[in-house]
């Protein structure tokens, strides 16, 4: 930053703080005792010190837009100047947006619902005013209906029941009218399911706004097929709602960004097109649009998108000391939300309120103007984009130390700043604040991860996964397969199948259906003796690999487990091209076809370790291969461990058809596929030959 900008804004803050300050020496009214001021509440033990803009009070009441007459300690000034800043950021005109710095993403999701409520309310008060002239004279005739019915003697039954009648059809007629009524007051709200910001739901119930999960894509992203398929319900039942979406502009978790594009495409495409209005939740990547241009090369990141508001999260990113943030929208969008409500507050100087919480941090809005000039961004985003470009290199660097770690199929970097991998110990994850979800953690890399602290988080780490491993080996017990572990086995297989493994989950499959199957391939397994577990100091299994003899495999019988029968068919399709023509000899081939880890014990290697334990065993009994399917990408992972192997077949799920039409997996994503590799050392893929007859 050049000095001479930086003295100028020093010399606008003393000039404000004088100001401010004989504000206050005058202060008659209004019920602010102004004890930090005063030094009667000493703040300097908390590093504030006296006589600074951050020890008096600076009270931002309702709209920027509007300065209020007499509550004048006020920096709305600074307010609009960041919206000024922003508004050129994101590619608006002078003068087309407005807004206001709230307390964080929550109050911008909750001013954002807000004012679309008001806006699509507003955008529909003809109707409104049409239905409800409707119900008034359908009350009135309804009345004189009752009246009349009085005058009709009781003995006259047909009078009476045509005229009864009457009062029923306009009694249903008015009901239908009141149900349109509450349907144009009552949007319904559009999200990602378990991903979108916990605050959207509980907005919308205070709202009193309908709200409609949709299905996520594997990166939490919004589906747009289903995203298209609810609001297609939505529109059937409820014509006459309007609809609002919430795009996501990075996830927490994932950081994933919603295909804002897509979503107005589908919205824009019905016919008749629903009255609808999208909001962008950026609490943290919404900053940075602009420099990132998930959607390319965009002139204006409202209009060309199809939105109205965006809310942000300013500790977030650029990364302020308290929270606070700011919720943008369009003017014309803005306006139409307030056009028919006078919100003047008289007692504070007849400001207008169009703000959630009224009262707000002056101090909030300066240090957010202060870092916006910091940043140069009143100038260009040329300091913001090298920010934004050293997060992503160290992201990148932090994703390859722990590929080292974990292997490539186990470190998840969908975009930008988020990196996942294996949950590590609850007393690392204090020290370094990690995010946690099931099974893994999320580090967020922002401007205070540097490559220093990566490297001491990947040393920390390494030495927080031998201390795992070695609780492992101490605490848990490689065993056979044996009967005292079957029900344990069975229940393990039941729970990680019904509630993880794809294609079960596609179909919907629940443990009581399951169970006969699971049960049947145990009882083999045990008889066979060729599968392995993993049991704690309570002799529960927790891991498990079932294998078998190739010339003496498991066949499961469709008739027995009909909700099975796409599962058994894809699997039959699979093995097909290594199987067809082939007899099999006793003892050549260990068919490895079920590897099982307790959710809880994930991310400890027990899956690769119970996988390579078997295969051992299976060459000490003097098989020389190994033939695996893999219904699912991690599993298959396992596979970098062999030398020698060979791609025997991979289908696609939403490709595979069983019979002429029905494609049972339609719509999932992924591939199963099978593997045959050598197990044995010295032995290659000609030997393979020796190890079956033709049929």
């Amino acid at each position: 930053m050049q000095s001479k900008e930086l003295d100028e804004r020093q010399k606008e803050f003393k000039e404000l703080l004088d100001h401010i300050n004989e504000l206050a020496r005058n202060k008659l009214g209004y019920p602010v005792s102004l004890l930090t001021y005063l030094g009667v509440v000493d703040n300097e033990i908390l590093g504030i010190k006296p006589e600074t803009l951050a020890n008096v009070l600076l009270n931002n009441v309702g709209d920027p837009f509007h300065d209020s007459e007499t509550s004048l300690m006020e920096v709305k000034k600074h307010e609009r100047k960041i919206i000024k800043i922003l508004e050129k950021f994101y590619g608006l005109k002078p003068g087309e947006m407005k807004g206001y710095v709230t307390t964080g993403g929550t109050e911008g999701n909750f001013a954002s619902l807000w004012w679309s409520k008001r806006y699509l309310i507003t955008c529909e008060v003809e109707t409104l005013i049409k239905y409800d002239n409707a119900i008034k004279l359908q009350t009135k005739e309804e009345q004189s209906l009752t009246a009349g019915l009085t005058k009709i003697p009781l003995n006259d039954f047909p009078n009476r029941a045509a005229h009864l009648q009457k009062i029923i059809d306009l009694r249903n007629a008015m009901n239908a009218n009141k149900d349109i009524v509450q349907q144009l007051i009552t949007p319904t709200v559009f999200f990602s399911k378990g991903h979108t910001h916990y605050s959207i739901p509980k907005i919308a119930e205070i709202l009193h706004l309908n709200i409609r999960p949709v299905l996520p894509n594997d990166d939490g992203s919004i589906d747009l097929n289903s995203l298209k398929k609810e609001i297609l319900l939505h529109m059937g039942s409820h014509p006459y709602s309007s609809v609002i979406v919430i795009a996501n502009i990075g996830t927490t978790i994932t950081g994933a960004i919603d295909d804002v594009p897509g979503i107005k495409k589908i919205l824009e495409e019905f016919n008749p097109k629903p009255r609808y209005t999208i909001h962008m939740d950026g609490a943290l990547t919404g900053f940075v649009l602009p420099i990132i241009k998930p959607f390319g090369e965009v002139a204006n990141y409202f209009d060309a998108l199809g939105v109205n508001t965006l809310a942000v999260s300013a500790h977030k990113y650029p990364g302020l000391s308290q929270p606070c943030g700011i919720i943008l929208a369009k003017k014309d969008f803005f306006d139409k939300a307030f056009e028919k409500s006078e919100r003047s507050v008289e007692y504070v100087g007849n400001i207008l309120d169009v703000t959630i919480t009224g009262s707000r941090s002056g101090l909030n809005v300066l240090m957010l103007y202060n870092a916006l000039y910091t940043l140069g961004l009143h100038a260009n985003n040329d300091k913001l984009k090298a920010m934004v470009e050293e997060n992503i290199r160290v992201a990148k660097y932090l994703y390859e130390q722990l590929v080292k770690l974990y292997g490539r199929e186990k470190v998840y970097y969908p975009y930008h700043f988020n990196v996942m991998f294996p949950r590590p110990s609850l007393d690392l994850a204090k020290k370094y604040q990690l995010m946690l979800t099931g099974d893994r953690a999320t580090i967020c890399v922002l401007t205070n991860v540097t490559k220093e602290l990566v490297d001491q988080f990947i040393k920390d780490l390494k030495l927080d996964k031998e201390k795992a491993m070695n609780t492992v080996r101490s605490e848990y017990r490689i065993v056979a397969l044996s009967k005292e572990h079957a029900k344990s086995t069975v229940d393990l297989f039941i729970k990680i199948f019904c509630d993880s493994e794809p294609i079960t989950k596609h179909l919907n499959i629940n443990y009581d259906e399951y169970r006969p199957y699971a049960t049947e391939v145990v009882q083999k397994a045990i008889k066979d003796e060729m599968s392995m577990v993993v049991v704690d100091k309570k002799d529960k299994v927790i891991a498990a690999v079932i294998a078998e003899d190739m010339a003496d495999p498991f066949t499961a019988t469709e008739e027995k487990y009909p909700k099975m029968k796409p599962i058994i068919s894809l699997l039959d399709e699979l093995s097909r091209p290594f199987i067809e023509g082939r007899k099999f000899l006793k003892g050549k081939i260990a068919h490895l076809w079920i590897a099982l880890v307790d959710p809880d014990y994930r991310g400890q290697g027990l899956s690769t370790t119970m996988d390579m334990e078997c295969i051992k065993l299976a060459a000490q009994k003097g098989f020389e291969f190994a033939y695996a399917e893999f219904t699912n990408s991690i599993s298959e992972n396992v596979t970098h461990q062999f030398k020698v192997i060979e791609l025997c077949n991979k289908i696609t799920y939403d490709d595979f058809k069983m019979g002429k039409d029905s494609v049972p997996f339609k719509g999932l994503k992924g591939a199963a596929a099978a593997y045959i590799a050598a197990i044995r050392p010295g032995i290659n893929m000609d030997a393979l030959e020796h190890c079956y007859t033709r049929k």
